[in-house]
């Protein structure tokens, strides 16, 4: 089977939310192109699952609403009307610490009087002003915010951030490659509180960056997905393994992919999505040595999502309004957080019930993904028993697994990312792109997606 003689100007490997999100954008510019997925399902971990009237999401729970590529890709594909953005109720999030659930300041005010630092840590974050730059050229998230804001500072506030965004380490990973904006602040200001008053006039938010609202669509994240399928229509493929990638550089077309049924497929650029053990796979034979090391150095940790739901308003002797809570490493537990998503997102669980979306694994834990569910569910049972209080037999319980979890961004990341920018340079029309890069949200891969689109010859 052969499909050589239609010559396309783009061929994408992977059909999660980059690969669909480069296809579509550089088929709105006019651009021909084709997206293969091995899977007979595109979308990747965005997959949504509504049972008894619950939501269940596999991976992402939504995506922030301040990032413009992600808004304009929702409107051209007329999504706008079914945006749906989390509840006010859910402003409250939670930290535990020392075994309770505190709640996370939001304001200057509410840290003055919040019990989630001592005295002598608030007192030691505002000592931050004062703290001298510094010079290390790629320095991790715990070193950079205990030596800005305190030890214990570092432990309980940024640690949590760093649990519910990586389901990382926050040792080992790289600042300027997971939050660069706080190693900009730093670089620009001398200083995160200089450089939050500095910016305060221009568009608010924190060191992480401006703030948005969680959103996310009437029928679950997968609506996004779907229509994106939808859209490319033909120029989807499902059930399309890769088996190998050819380049010719004196060629037009350099790119020649072959798949495992045979077929043999030509086009002037290649687009690598999938995650960096399978890009390997397929570039290892193109790529120079260092460039194959740099791919197999992003670690990508198993993630276990367990979803709870209960049809009673309150299962748990602990109130559950707000965002959710999350777990320092600090803490003596075996979870990383739990979401409320009857109360992020209301219309995703029958009034009067509850609906809980625990996450386990990570860089911390990584041996779940091992557990059998009735062990995972004893295990989410006594922690959640231990954090909110009581243990109700649950309603409804889903299990998802990611053995290819959420990718590392360790120290050494902004030398691999040159390493393969270089060695993507050296075969024209490679590109490769995906969460495993530069940023793991869903925002972050729409919008490197439309950059790569752009960039397109």
């Amino acid at each position: 089977m052969s499909d050589l003689k239609t010559a396309r100007d783009c061929i994408v490997i992977g059909g999660g939310i980059s690969g669909l999100s480069v296809a579509f954008f550089a088929s709105h510019a006019g651009k021909s192109v084709l997206v293969l997925e091995e899977g007979s399902q595109a979308g990747g971990k965005i997959r949504t699952h509504w049972e008894e009237g619950f939501c269940c999401e596999w991976g992402p729970q939504g995506f922030l609403d301040n990032v413009p590529e992600t808004l304009e890709l929702v409107r051209l594909l007329g999504l706008e009307h079914r945006l749906v953005k989390a509840s006010p109720k859910a402003a409250d999030r939670f930290i535990l610490r020392q075994g309770t659930l505190r709640k996370v300041p939001l304001s200057p005010p509410a840290f003055f009087i919040s019990d989630v630092l001592s005295l002598r840590g608030k007192l030691r974050v505002l000592c931050e002003p004062f703290v001298p730059r510094g010079h290390a050229e790629d320095e991790s998230v715990l070193s950079f915010a205990r030596r800005r804001i305190g030890k214990e500072a570092a432990e309980v506030l940024v640690d949590a951030m760093v649990t519910g965004v990586f389901a990382g380490r926050a040792e080992e990973l790289s600042l300027s490659a997971t939050f660069p904006k706080m190693a900009m602040m730093e670089r620009t200001y001398g200083s995160l509180t200089r450089a939050m008053l500095a910016n305060r006039k221009k568009s608010g938010g924190g060191p992480a960056g401006p703030g948005g609202t969680l959103t996310t669509f009437v029928d679950g994240m997968q609506e996004l997905t779907d229509r994106l399928a939808a859209a490319l229509g033909q120029s989807l493929r499902l059930k399309s393994p890769v088996a190998k990638v050819h380049y010719q550089d004196a060629s037009t077309c350099p790119w020649q992919v072959s798949l495992h049924d045979g077929t043999q497929l030509v086009a002037r650029n290649l687009v690598v999505t999938v995650p960096p053990p399978k890009a390997c796979t397929l570039l290892g034979e193109l790529f120079p040595p260092q460039a194959v090391a740099a791919l197999r150095e992003i670690p990508l940790p198993p993630v276990v999502v367990v979803i709870t739901a209960y049809k009673s308003p309150q299962p748990f002797a602990h109130p559950l309004s707000g965002f959710g809570f999350l777990v320092p490493s600090r803490e003596p537990r075996q979870i990383l957080g739990t979401l409320f998503c009857h109360s992020i997102f209301p219309h995703q669980a029958p009034e009067g019930t509850v609906l809980l979306r625990t996450i386990l694994g990570g860089a911390r834990q990584p041996e779940v993904i091992a557990f059998s569910d009735d062990e995972l569910l004893r295990l989410v049972r006594r922690e959640l028993h231990a954090i909110l209080g009581g243990d109700s037999d649950p309603d409804l319980v889903r299990v998802f697994r990611h053995p290819e979890g959420i990718p590392q961004y360790t120290l050494g990341h902004p030398r691999r990312l040159k390493v393969l920018a270089e060695a993507s340079s050296q075969l024209r029309g490679l590109y490769l792109t995906g969460n495993a890069y530069g940023g793991v949200a869903v925002n972050a891969c729409i919008a490197e997606a439309k950059k790569v689109a752009a960039s397109l010859r």
